[in-house]
C-alpha cells in the first residue's frame, strides 16, 4: 500500500484496541455495516480537513452557547459542550435488534412501577425484597395510588448501555424520573448537521425530528380536558442546576413553557402559572425535579423547587405530570438484580437485555461475595442514582477500604456492587490522529398506550478511559452524534412545524410573562446597563492616564476618579484628595480594576450579573442577544498574560466592550416584541442609566472650578454626547448648555430627561388591577421624577454661589439619588417581590 497514501486517510491506518469490540471496525481489520460510505467521506478529507472540522465544530459550539456542568465543577461553572466531529454508527438490523430489548424494558419497568405504587404483589410473593421499598428513603407513603396520565406512569425514559468484548448490549443502569441528556443529543445532531449536511442525507440517516414530534403528541395526549393545545410547561430544578441549559434547550425546540417552582401556585386545586396578567392554567407538566423536592406540603418541606399542593391537584385529576413523582424507585440500582424475575413474574417473559451483573449487599450471600472479591467491583449506592462517584476498592487506600468494608458490614443494604464495565471503542480524531475511545450510550424511549417509541441513536459519551464512563451524564472528555444508517432514503420533510394549510389562532402575547422571568429582565437590562456606564468612564479616564499630558495638569482627573469610586468600581478612598496620595497609584489601580471581583457594583460583576440573568431568561431573548452576553463575560473574565494588562490593551478591551453592549442594546431595542418582557428590560436600562448620570454628575459637576472645560469634554465624552455637543455648540464649552444636555434635554437618549419619560411610559403600560382606581406605588414614583426633571432650569443648575457650589444641581441630583431607588422598590413591590429577596441600585446592602 502506498505510504502517502495511508497517511493522508486516517480510518485506513485505524487500528482497534483488541480485545475491545470495536464498533467501526472488525477484528481483521473490515468496516462494519454502515460505515464504509462515512470512512471514505473522512479518508477523503483527510488530516488537514479534519482538523478544519474540528475548528468549525468548536465556533458552532460557541455560537450556540451550549454549556454543561461537569462532575467537580462548582454550582456557577459552566464549560462549553464538547462534540466529537467522528459519529458512533449503527446499521439498521443491528439497531432493530437493540431496540426491541429496550422496548420490552420500558413496558417492564412500567408494571413494576404500578405494582410498586399499587397492590405491591412483587413485596407480598417476596419476588423484590420487602427493604428495597421499607428501608427506601426515597419511597414516600403519598406515592402510593397516585393516579397515572393518561393511564401510565412512565412517559418519558432512558437506558444507559455498554457493549462487551463479544459485542453484546448490557443494561448498566436506568433512568426513569428525569432523564438527562435529550437536549444534548438533540444539539449534537443540529451541529454535525451543519458541519455534514451532505454526508448525513446521503447516508440515510434516520432523523430525529420524529422522535421529538411523537414526544410533543404524547404530552399532548396527557392533558386532562384533551384541548388541542393544552398549555406544557417543563418543572426545571433553577437557573444553577445541571440542567439548566438543557431544560431550555428542550422548552425552546418543543414549545413549551419552561417554569420554576415559585412560578406556579395550586388554586381551586389546579396548577396555574403565575404571571404578570393573572394565573393560567397548566395542563401537562413535563418535571425534572426530585420526586421528593415536588410538593413542600407532603414530601419535603424544605424544598424550593416543587410546587405546594401538587400532590392534591394530581389526585384531583386536574394536571398530568410525566413521569409520575415517585418514578425514581424503579430506576434504583438495587432493583436491577431483581428486575428478570419481575418480568416472569408480571409478564410471563424473559428479560431480552441483560443488566451487568449487580449484587444487593442486603442479601447475606451477596454481600459475602461482595466482599470477597471487593477489588474485583464497583460499588455504589443502593437505593437511589447519585452525583457521587462510584467506589472502586481497587483503587482505595487500606485506610478508606477498611472503612468501607466496616460500612457494607453495618448497613449492607444501602450498598449494590457491580462488576466492572466492558466497554465497546469507536474511532474518535484527537490530536490529530484517529484513537479508539471507549462507548457509553444513553438510547430514549416515549411510551404511549400504543407502545414504545424508541429514538434512533441516543446520546454518546466517549472517554480513552472506559471507567470514567461510569459516574454522571457529563463525565467522559467528549459527546458524539450517534447515526442509524437506513437501508433506503429516509424522510427528509419530518419536522415540529404545523402541517401545510393548518389555520393557527392569531394572538399577541406578553400577559402571560412570569413574575420570575420579568425580574430578571429587569435585572439583565440594570446590570448590562451599569455595565456599559462604567465601562465609559473607566475608558475616558484611561485615555487621559495615557496621554502627553502630566497628571497633575489633568484638571478633570480627581473628579473623575472621584466618580469611579462613587459608581463602585474603585475603593471610595479615592474618592478623598488628602488620602489619594497614600493609595496606589492609578495608572496600575485602574487597568486591573476590570478583573476585580470585590466591588460588588464593579465592572465585573456588573458582566458576571447579567450573564447570569441571561442564563435564567435564556428561552426569552433572542440567541444573538445571549451570546453577545456570553461573549462579554467570557472576554472579560479570562485571564489575561501580563503585557496584556498596560493602558492601551485595557482601553482596546474596554472599546470592544462597549460595541458589544451597543450590539446588545441595538437587539434589545429592535428584535423583542413590545411584550411585558420587553418592558421590564427596558425600565431596567433607562433606570440604571438615570442613576449611573445622576452619580456621575453629582460626583463631577457640583463642585465648579476656575477652568471646567477639559471636565465638561470628559464627563459629555463618558456619557456618549460628546458629538451631539459638538455639533450643537461646536468648542465652546459651558455649563448651562452641558447640563441642558445631559439632564433636561428630552431629545438626548442619555439624558436623565430622556430616561425618566421612558419611565413613565413604560410604567403606565405594566398590567394594572381593574378594581384599582388610584395611582400604584411605582407610578407616582415614576410621575414625581418626572415633575422634579421638568421643573429644572438649565441655567440656574448652573449658577454657582462663592464658594463653587452649584447648590440647585446638588439639591436636584441629591434627590435623584434617593428617588430612583424608590422607584425600583416601588416596582418590585408590585410586581417582582414574590420571587426573592429585593435587590439594591445604590450598593447600601449586598448587590445584585
Amino acid at each position: 500500500m502506498n505510504p502517502t497514501l495511508t497517511s493522508l486517510t486516517p480510518f485506513v491506518q485505524y487500528a482497534p484496541a483488541l480485545p475491545s469490540f470495536d464498533e467501526c471496525k472488525t477484528p481483521t481489520g473490515g468496516f462494519r455495516p454502515g460505515w464504509q460510505s462515512i470512512a471514505e467521506f473522512f479518508n477523503s478529507a483527510g488530516p488537514v480537513g479534519l482538523n478544519d472540522f474540528v475548528a468549525e465544530s468548536e465556533r458552532f459550539v460557541r455560537e450556540s452557547g451550549a454549556t454543561f456542568s461537569a462532575v467537580g465543577d462548582s454550582e456557577d461553572q459552566s464549560r462549553p459542550w464538547q462534540l466529537s466531529i467522528v459519529p458512533l454508527v449503527f446499521d439498521a438490523t443491528s439497531w432493530g435488534q437493540l431496540e426491541v430489548g429496550l422496548q420490552q424494558r420500558m413496558r417492564v419497568l412500567e408494571v413494576v412501577l404500578s405494582d410498586f405504587l399499587g397492590p405491591q404483589r412483587l413485596i407480598k410473593e417476596r419476588i423484590v425484597p420487602a427493604e428495597l421499598l421499607w428501608s427506601n428513603p426515597n419511597f414516600k407513603r403519598a406515592y402510593h395510588e397516585l393516579p397515572p396520565a393518561g393511564g401510565l406512569r412512565l412517559h418519558v425514559t432512558s437506558t444507559d448501555l455498554a457493549r462487551d468484548d463479544k459485542g453484546s448490549w448490557w443494561v448498566t443502569g436506568d433512568r426513569t424520573r428525569a432523564p438527562s441528556g435529550l437536549g444534548y443529543l438533540l444539539e449534537n445532531r443540529i451541529l454535525t448537521s451543519r458541519l455534514f449536511p451532505k454526508l448525513i442525507r446521503q447516508s440515510n440517516v434516520r432523523r430525529l425530528a420524529s422522535f421529538f414530534d411523537l414526544l410533543r403528541s404524547r404530552m399532548r395526549s396527557l392533558a386532562p380536558r384533551k384541548r388541542d393545545n393544552p398549555r406544557v410547561a417543563i418543572l426545571t430544578p433553577g437557573d444553577n442546576s445541571y440542567r439548566h441549559f438543557e431544560d431550555t434547550y428542550l422548552a425552546r425546540y418543543l414549545g413549551y413553557t419552561l417554569v420554576q417552582g415559585r412560578d406556579l401556585a395550586v388554586r381551586g386545586n389546579k396548577l396555574n402559572l403565575k404571571t404578570l396578567g393573572g394565573l393560567l392554567p397548566i395542563e401537562v407538566l413535563w418535571r425534572h425535579v426530585s420526586d421528593e423536592k415536588c410538593d413542600p406540603l407532603e414530601l419535603d418541606p424544605l424544598s424550593l423547587e416543587g410546587v405546594t399542593g401538587l400532590l392534591q391537584t394530581i389526585r384531583g385529576g386536574s394536571v398530568a405530570v410525566a413521569n409520575c413523582i415517585g418514578s425514581t424507585l424503579v430506576q434504583m440500582p438495587a432493583l436491577l438484580p431483581f428486575l428478570p424475575a419481575a418480568s416472569r413474574f408480571l409478564l410471563s417473559e424473559e428479560l431480552l437485555l441483560p443488566n451487568i451483573a449487580t449484587y444487593w449487599c442486603g442479601g447475606e450471600k451477596e454481600k459475602q461475595y461482595v466482599l470477597a472479591n471487593l477489588d474485583s467491583l464497583v460499588l455504589r449506592p443502593a437505593m437511589a442514582v447519585t452525583a457521587a462517584k462510584p467506589m472502586i476498592s481497587a483503587e482505595m487506600s487500606l485506610a478508606a477500604k477498611k472503612e468501607l468494608v466496616a460500612a457494607i458490614q453495618a448497613n449492607p443494604h444501602n450498598y449494590v456492587a457491580q462488576q466492572q464495565c466492558q466497554r465497546s471503542t469507536t474511532p474518535v480524531w484527537h490530536q490529530s490522529q484517529l484513537d479508539p475511545w471507549h462507548v457509553a450510550l444513553r438510547s430514549f424511549h416515549v411510551h404511549s398506550l400504543d407502545g414504545v417509541d424508541v429514538l434512533p441513536g441516543g446520546f454518546v459519551r466517549i472517554s480513552p478511559n472506559a471507567g470514567s464512563l461510569d459516574h454522571s451524564i457529563t463525565s467522559g472528555q467528549l459527546g458524539q452524534d450517534c447515526w442509524v444508517i437506513d437501508d433506503k432514503p429516509v424522510d427528509q420533510d419530518t419536522t415540529l412545524l404545523p402541517p401545510p394549510g393548518t389555520l393557527i389562532r392569531l394572538t399577541r402575547s406578553g400577559a402571560e410573562l412570569p413574575s420570575r422571568v420579568a425580574e430578571n429582565l429587569f435585572w439583565l437590562g440594570r446590570n448590562v446597563e451599569r455595565a456599559e456606564s462604567t465601562a465609559r468612564l473607566l475608558r475616558s479616564t484611561l485615555v487621559r492616564l495615557a496621554g502627553e499630558t502630566n497628571l497633575s495638569d489633568l484638571k478633570e482627573l480627581p473628579r473623575l476618579t472621584a466618580a469611579l469610586a462613587a459608581v463602585g468600581q474603585i475603593e471610595p478612598d479615592y474618592a478623598i484628595e488628602g488620602l489619594v496620595g497614600s493609595l496606589p497609584p492609578l495608572d496600575r489601580v485602574l487597568p486591573s480594576s476590570l478583573f476585580d471581583r470585590n466591588p460588588p457594583r464593579g465592572l465585573q460583576m456588573s458582566v458576571l450579573n447579567a450573564a447570569e440573568k441571561a442564563s435564567a431568561v435564556r428561552d426569552r431573548i433572542s440567541l444573538d442577544a445571549y451570546q453577545i452576553v456570553m461573549r462579554i463575560k467570557t472576554e472579560l473574565t479570562r485571564p489575561l498574560p501580563a503585557h496584556s494588562m498596560d493602558i492601551g490593551s485595557i482601553i482596546e478591551t474596554l472599546n470592544q466592550l462597549i460595541r458589544d453592549l451597543l450590539a446588545f442594546a441595538g437587539l434589545a431595542s429592535e428584535s423583542i416584541t413590545r411584550t411585558h418582557g420587553w418592558r421590564f428590560l427596558q425600565l431596567g436600562r433607562r433606570i440604571e442609566r438615570a442613576y449611573q448620570t445622576t452619580e456621575l454628575l453629582a460626583a463631577t459637576l457640583v463642585h465648579s472650578v476656575s477652568d471646567e472645560r477639559s471636565l465638561f469634554e470628559s464627563v459629555l465624552e463618558a456619557t456618549d454626547s460628546l458629538m451631539t455637543y459638538r455639533t450643537r455648540y461646536l468648542l465652546l464649552l459651558q455649563p448651562a448648555p452641558v447640563l441642558d444636555l445631559l439632564i433636561t434635554d428630552q431629545t438626548n437618549p442619555r439624558s436623565i430627561a430622556f430616561q425618566v419619560q421612558a419611565i413613565v411610559e413604560l410604567v403606565a403600560q405594566m398590567p394594572v388591577d381593574a378594581a384599582d382606581v388610584t395611582l400604584g406605588a411605582d407610578q407616582k414614583a415614576a410621575e414625581h421624577l418626572s415633575y422634579v426633571v421638568r421643573k429644572c432650569d438649565a441655567y440656574e443648575l448652573a449658577q454657582a454661589d462663592a464658594n463653587g457650589l452649584r447648590r440647585s444641581l446638588g439639591e436636584l441630583l441629591q434627590e435623584l439619588i434617593e428617588c430612583l431607588p424608590a422607584l425600583s422598590d416601588a416596582i418590585s413591590a408590585r410586581y417582582l417581590i414574590h420571587t426573592g429577596q429585593a435587590q439594591t441600585l445604590t450598593g447600601r446592602s449586598a448587590a445584585n
